[in-house]
């Protein structure tokens, strides 16, 4: 399956997830099209995370209303391994019917390890938040935040808007604590690389009313470079990148490469209610 499956995806373009037949005669074309391969790779990864998944007309689909739709962006042959990118597209009919879109970047010893391990990561970090977005379990592992915003000539009620904070992915996280000392409660909690990107975040969160999943990365180098990266609904998002590379300058040195990485969902607006008993 694996020899299959890497032939098709090197063969295929971004966009496209269309058999792509083989290009020398003697061989058959392939009974797989690449984008059944993918479903079902993502399909056995979240089943193996403890998701009740199924697949369902080439998407995959699961039981909280979330319908998953996967693409290769880019596969490359490394000299010991490959490098593989991918994306996922998740829908909701009524929440965001249109899909949101995330990335996934990982590398394996050989093309499915290099998808699976980017699709278990995504399992363990982006769709925890946008599970208990769309659901509200009582068991929610994910702090929230709640913010309201006041009425405008444009929205002519107040609104409130909740904030799921997914898991946090932090590289060298241990060092980065015993380098901060007392302050690293503070330094390290799951709000700060959304509270540090506020300042460009509040108008979006303003004036888009579509459910939101919001993409928070920052690294800092041995040698003090900064970086960045901030998206919504998989699209680039420059202002919010200036701030997470300002809120980088800002941790302790440890002479080691450090990043952090979550994913945030932003709810729909709901109107908030007068209080009407005082």
């Amino acid at each position: 399956m694996i020899d299959r499956l890497r032939r098709l995806l090197s063969r295929t373009s971004p966009s496209g997830l269309d058999a792509t037949r083989d290009a020398a005669g003697s061989e058959s074309a392939p009974d797989t099209q690449p984008g059944q391969a993918l479903q079902q790779l993502l399909l056995q990864v979240l089943q193996r995370e403890g998701h009740a998944a199924s697949l369902h007309d080439d998407a995959v689909e699961l039981g909280n209303g979330l319908h998953l739709l996967t693409e290769l962006v880019d596969l490359a042959e490394l000299r010991s391994g490959v490098r593989t990118a991918s994306c996922i597209r998740v829908h909701h009919r009524s929440l965001f019917p249109d899909g949101i879109v995330e990335f996934q970047h990982s590398i394996g010893e050989d093309t499915e390890a290099s998808l699976a391990s980017g699709f278990t990561t995504w399992a363990r970090t982006d769709l925890v938040a946008l599970s208990e977005a769309v659901t509200a379990p009582a068991d929610a592992r994910c702090m929230t935040l709640q913010m309201e915003f006041p009425a405008t000539a444009e929205a002519q009620t107040a609104v409130r808007r909740t904030v799921v904070l997914g898991p946090v992915a932090h590289m060298n996280g241990d060092a980065a604590r015993a380098a901060a000392g007392d302050d690293t409660e503070h330094a390290f909690c799951p709000c700060c690389l959304f509270t540090n990107s506020l300042d460009a975040l509040m108008p979006l969160l303003q004036r888009d009313r579509r459910m939101l999943g919001i993409r928070l990365f920052a690294s800092r180098d041995a040698d003090g470079e900064v970086a960045a990266d901030c998206r919504v609904n998989g699209e680039d998002f420059p202002e919010g990148v200036a701030c997470l590379r300002r809120y980088a300058e800002t941790w302790p040195a440890l002479g080691a490469m450090e990043f952090r990485k979550q994913y945030a969902v932003v709810r729909l607006p709901e109107p908030v209610v007068a209080d009407t008993t005082h």
